[in-house]
């Protein structure tokens, strides 16, 4: 069983950075320490982008922490199925994140990861030194400086390598590289593994089934399609990306986001109208394209 080779990061919406211009990432692909296992984001919240923003199921755990100097807060937001609006504490903060790829959340965290699916929990309830954390965090002023208050929090407190299981670390690469097209006895036939000591060993490490992180994989590689403004191209694709038909892969969509593919089309060209107030909207494009 030899590894997929790469890693790929979980997909941001378009209407995620178009309205926060503030965003920034890094990721950790090169990093000794993280090993691509960690990707850190921040940017700016306002009153009015506070409760605009769509979050996508991503099939990552994250640690949103709001940076106030002198009341900084912090909660876990677990995988989620289904998209939303917004999930900040307050706004006029910078928020800094910390994104766990599949499978390695476990590292940090003293609870089965599968019981932070779809909530928001503190983070004083959940991660060991916690209060330090938050305090070394806020008192840096630039998103760099609080990368660097992380990795020195992680020797401190962390001072093993961050590695997942080969098998997790391997069906995880698997589903992703294959853009979620596999399905779960392709996996098992491939590692020789069966489909029940996969599903525990899921449940433990990424807090999902390979079927639903499969699901989540086709859905983000989807937005990634329609953002670049090529609807009818995931359209020609539905089968290569593990849809049965037009119906399934319309059902699916609305599932994880509530909105068949064209309304969330519409969703992004009206938030995009209302940040630099022009430009064609995509839904048009398409009816003329019809």
């Amino acid at each position: 069983m030899r590894p997929a080779n790469g890693r790929t990061y979980p997909y941001h919406p378009h209407i995620f950075k178009k309205v926060l211009d503030t965003y920034i990432e890094r990721r950790t692909d090169a990093s000794p320490l993280f090993q691509g296992g960690l990707l850190f984001y921040g940017f700016y919240i306002n009153e009015f982008n506070k409760n605009q923003i769509f979050i996508a199921p991503d099939r990552c755990l994250h640690l949103v922490i709001c940076c106030h100097r002198e009341h900084p807060s912090a909660n876990i937001c677990g995988n989620i199925f289904t998209g939303r609006q917004g999930v900040f504490i307050r706004s006029e903060c910078e928020y800094f994140v910390i994104c766990f790829m599949p499978g390695y959340a476990e590292f940090f965290f003293k609870y089965p990861i599968g019981e932070f699916s779809e909530m928001q929990i503190p983070v004083q309830e959940v991660f060991p030194h916690a209060t330090e954390l938050l305090e070394k965090i806020a008192e840096q002023s630039s998103f760099e400086g609080r990368i660097r208050a992380f990795e020195i929090f992680y020797l401190k407190h962390f001072r093993d390598d961050l590695k997942i299981p080969p098998l997790v670390q391997y069906l995880t690469e698997k589903i992703i590289t294959s853009r979620g097209a596999l399905n779960v006895k392709e996996l098992s036939e491939d590692t020789g593994y069966s489909s029940r000591y996969m599903l525990k060993t899921f449940e433990k490490f990424v807090g999902v089934s390979p079927k639903l992180l499969s699901r989540i994989v086709r859905f983000q590689n989807v937005l990634h399609l329609l953002e670049r403004k090529q609807y009818n191209e995931a359209l020609d694709r539905i089968f290569e990306m593990g849809y049965f038909d037009q119906n399934h892969f319309i059902k699916e969509f609305k599932e994880f986001s509530f909105l068949t593919p064209k309304k969330y089309i519409q969703q992004m060209e009206s938030v995009q109208r209302l940040v630099n107030g022009h430009g064609v909207p995509i839904v048009q494009q398409l009816e003329r394209k019809s």
